[in-house]
């Protein structure tokens, strides 16, 4: 039924001609695959089946197959075609797959188990056969050697490839190096291995006059490529430079890879039997192999060189692919600048040519004239432009993002379409891989992440790729689609130059400008050297996040040429504003008037940042102007930051409270935010009970006490709203707020003087229990003076009231002078005159000099009246004597005066008496108004 259904959906695809075409079959063999091709006149559809031992091709059309006398691949025992469908044999343990290339429908069909018949080499240049005395050595499994046994530094990968299989090539790539040597196959006489070693600071590589080399850098590697399988022994290369050297040997090449930081600028030069490697002196020059395009028919491109020697196929350590190399027999001819065709890159050399196949029919031959690259039958031929001097090539990349003109991403995409088209369905997802890349280079992200979305949930080696999430997710970034993009944060993913320039971007994308900034500056290269369609996308944001953190320099390369470009518009207003140049607020507001949301909600809040600054407009303004940012933009950074930024305007504008409600706002907006906001939050509370009346401040703070923070200020301010009210006559409210403080209290002094407030309203409620208590919850060691002698005249004053005079008598004395007057009254209330005189007439003697003060004179006149009820004449006459004056004329005097006078001698004291007299019948309402602190002694 499946079957019959794929049939009739072949049969009426479009284009199908109702005639039989002539239909050419081709063959070939390749190291990995046998090839057979039918060339069909235009597109048609097919279904590939296998079955035991053979694999049989349905097409939508019948034709006309010209086998002719083909030879067979490998892998094929025969080939049958007619009608509408063709049948291939299959040698045992042979797979098959099929994809369609432009009108051409290919089937490859893939080695299995049993070895191939091996199969003659046939070499692209004219070369001379090898010298008898050095016969090449038979194809063996390539080895290993290193020259020290410590582990060489792994290098920095910047492919843009994935670690997965990719396609076959022209040529066996090398084995991979191993960490350790390998144990070789036995062979009967195996060859002598060639010693390395260093000669005045130059690696010596001895080979024959005709072996060529090529040199190139891929990430942190050196590649130094000889074009003989040589063997070579590292051993003189030990405890030198070049330790961690690498030697990686195949059938028909040798690679010596050296680490970057071993050597910064090579040189690969021809000394009579050797090779010479060394550092090259500044002034020395390399001349520079470019590229000619020959338009054919067929189109190929030529790499013009003098003394070309062979081609050969190595593994790319950045790829895992195979790289094509072309070797020269001596000279300085190299590729300073890669350059990007539409199925390979040109990359840059120190010596000879290289290649890197996008497609497995890109092939590399060597000529006289040089070398020559075909892209392959059907494929165009195309260069993308000449990089920029300031292009960093060496930075090492992610994805494979070519800066192509637009035919040629376009044609791209297309091919990609196909190849995804024509794979096995259990195979497609490395195909669709590369079409997100296609797709990604032409800006979609979002059929990009649609498309690698696919690949991940098919292909569960993907899903487990660290480069095939961040595909999708920088796909998810170009979409706009900022919370899908968290793959491009994972620690897994392989460091690279363009891996952080990715995170920058998105960190930028964010409203993080401060930690994106550096890795899009260090990335700038690569951001440059996008394709037009990707750059266009991702330009103006990476150029706002760089002037956004005063990354003037790179900012402006990147809005350089782009005066009339929209898209930069709030790049260059921010590149204005950070130079203090006025015409930035006419760019703000013009870019506020625009359709850009985002852009209108940044330029609105640096327009109003600026008037605020210039004193136009004042904090309530500001505030005013941020909300209206709020309206312009919701849902990200940029919203959370304007919410903060309302909130600090409004408390500077004197409303705390609106402060306080903003950053409950944003709390419940962005509960991630909630270990940020809350000390923003408390800071606001305990400005608005501070500033609100009492029982909202109340009210205010029972809603919110669980942002209040422990510490002092918190402290400080419930003790200050206590007082509030306790001045309002409300004071069990008062000791509750004071319990609070004293609960979030955690300094000992802060404590002890909250414990001597309780103390002080418990006396007011006439509870000297609970006074002495708050006073003994509260003590500690150390305390200052004056808040040591305030809390023992609490105490004092709580065991007056108690009744423990004796303990109270000690406890006032403790307090020190200050505590003397109360002392006294406390004793006069005990009717304990002369000793309350006493106490009062040391303390008046520690009175300054010079008038008194009314509170000095009440209490000298308190003095006299204790005096005279103790009957202490003498003591009368000396405050007399030491007082009178000071006492004069002041509305004390007459008291004063009477309390001391002596006694009445005469007729003539008689006056004096009378008044005295008097002054006994008014001596209880004097008295009472000479206390001065009549509730302490009670």
């Amino acid at each position: 039924m499946v079957r019959a259904a794929l049939l009739l959906i072949l049969l009426l695809a479009p284009g199908l001609a109702l005639g039989q075409s002539r239909v050419g079959v081709r063959t070939g063999d390749h190291p990995t695959f046998g090839r057979v091709v039918f060339d069909f006149p235009r597109e048609t559809g097919f279904l590939l089946e296998e079955e035991e031992g053979r694999v049989v091709i349905r097409f939508a059309e019948a034709a006309e197959f010209d086998l002719g006398a083909r030879r067979l691949p490998r892998n094929a025992r025969g080939i049958e075609a007619a009608g509408d469908s063709a049948t291939i044999a299959l040698a045992p343990g042979a797979r098959a797959r099929a994809f369609r290339l432009g009108p051409r429908v290919v089937v490859d069909l893939l080695d299995g188990t049993e070895p191939p018949p091996a199969q003659a080499e046939a070499r692209p240049s004219p070369r001379p056969e090898p010298r008898a005395a050095a016969p090449r050595p038979a194809p063996a499994p390539a080895t290993t050697a290193r020259a020290a046994p410590a582990p060489a530094p792994t290098p920095q990968s910047s492919a843009p490839a994935l670690a997965l299989p990719s396609p076959p090539v022209a040529a066996p790539p090398l084995a991979e190096p191993a960490a350790v040597q390998q144990a070789a196959p036995v062979a009967p006489a195996p060859p002598r291995a060639t010693p390395l070693r260093l000669q005045d600071g130059a690696l010596v590589i001895p080979v024959a006059a005709e072996t060529g080399a090529a040199l190139l850098r891929r990430g942190d590697t050196w590649m130094v490529v000889l074009d003989e399988p040589l063997t070579l022994d590292p051993v003189g290369l030990r405890d030198t430079r070049l330790a961690h050297a690498e030697l990686a040997a195949g059938p028909r090449a040798t690679v010596l890879r050296i680490p970057a930081e071993a050597i910064a600028r090579p040189r690969l030069r021809r000394e009579r039997a050797a090779w010479l490697l060394d550092d090259a002196p500044e002034d020395a020059a390399l001349r520079a192999i470019q590229p000619e395009i020959e338009r054919g028919p067929p189109p190929r491109l030529l790499l013009r060189a003098a003394r070309a020697a062979e081609t050969v196929v190595v593994l790319d350590p950045e790829t895992g692919g195979a790289l094509l190399v072309g070797t020269m027999r001596d000279g300085n001819e190299a590729t300073p600048r890669g350059r990007r065709a539409a199925t390979f890159d040109i990359l840059p050399t120190r010596l000879g040519a290289a290649i890197l196949p996008r497609a497995d029919t890109v092939a590399l031959r060597a000529l006289p004239m040089g070398f020559v690259a075909s892209p392959g039958p059907g494929a165009a031929l195309g260069l993308g432009a000449d990089p920029a001097p300031d292009d960093a090539q060496h930075l090492s990349r992610l994805f494979d993002l070519p800066a192509e003109a637009l035919p040629a991403l376009l044609q791209r995409e297309r091919n990609a379409g196909l190849d995804v088209a024509g794979a096995p369905p259990l195979g497609r997802g490395l195909a669709r891989i590369r079409h997100a890349e296609a797709l990604l280079a032409l800006g979609l992200g979002a059929e990009a992440q649609a498309m690698a979305t696919l690949a991940l949930r098919e292909d569960p080696r993907l899903a487990e790729e660290p480069r095939a999430q961040a595909l999708q997710a920088a796909a998810a970034l170009v979409a706009g689609r900022l919370a899908e993009a968290e793959a491009l944060l994972n620690p897994r993913l392989p460091d690279s130059d363009e891996a952080a320039l990715w995170r920058g971007l998105l960190l930028a994308a964010r409203n993080d400008a401060e930690r994106g900034a550096p890795g899009i500056a260090a990335g700038l290269p690569i951001l440059r050297a996008w394709p037009e369609p990707l750059r266009a996308r991702l330009a103006p944001l990476a150029a706002e996040a760089l002037a956004e953190a005063n990354e003037t320099a790179a900012a402006r390369r990147l809005v350089a040429g782009q005066d009339e470009n929209p898209a930069f518009a709030l790049a260059r207003a921010r590149l204005l504003d950070s130079s203090g140049d006025s015409a930035a607020l006419d760019a703000y507001e013009a870019i506020a008037r625009g359709r850009d949301r985002r852009a209108r909600a940044i330029a609105m809040r640096r327009a109003a940042e600026m008037k605020l600054a210039a004193g136009t407009l004042d904090a309530a303004g500001a505030a005013g102007a941020m909300e209206a940012v709020l309206a312009a933009w919701r849902g990200d950074a940029l919203e959370s930051a304007a919410r903060l930024r309302l909130a600090e305007l409004r408390r500077q504008a004197g409303d705390p409270r609106g402060a306080l409600d903003a950053l409950r706002d944003t709390e419940r907006l962005f509960p991630d935010l909630a270990a940020t906001l809350r000390p923003l939050q408390g800071d606001a509370l305990l400005a608005a009970l501070s500033a609100e009346p009492p029982l909202s401040a109340v009210a205010l703070f029972e809603a919110n006490r669980n942002l209040l923070p422990n510490g002092g200020r918190t402290a400080e301010v419930l003790a200050a709203l206590a007082e509030r009210f306790a001045a309002l006559d409300l004071p069990d409210r008062a000791r509750s707020l004071l319990g609070q403080a004293l609960a979030r209290a955690e300094a000992p002094e802060a404590r002890a003087a909250i414990g001597l407030r309780l103390a002080a309203l418990a006396l007011e409620g006439g509870d000297p229990g609970a006074a002495r208590a708050a006073l003994a919850d509260t003590d500690a060691p150390g305390l200052p003076d004056a808040l040591r002698a305030a809390r023992a005249l609490a105490d004092a004053r709580a065991l007056a009231r108690m009744g423990a005079a004796e303990q109270a008598v000690t406890r006032f004395r403790e307090a020190g002078p200050e505590a003397a007057p109360e002392l006294a009254e406390f004793l006069a209330s005990r009717q304990d005159w002369a000793p309350a005189a006493a106490v009062l007439r040391a303390h008046l003697d520690t009175l300054a000099p010079g008038p008194l003060s009314d509170a000095a004179r009440r209490l000298v006149a308190r003095s006299a009246a204790l005096l005279a009820l103790a009957g202490d004449e003498t003591g009368l006459a000396a405050l007399r004597e030491s007082h009178a004056d000071r006492m004069a004329g002041t509305p004390e005097a007459e008291t004063f005066d009477l309390l001391t006078a002596g006694r009445a001698g005469g007729v003539a004291d008689l006056p004096r008496l009378r008044q005295q007299l008097e002054l006994a019948r008014l001596l209880p309402q004097r008295l009472e108004t000479l206390r001065t602190a009549p509730a302490a002694a009670r």
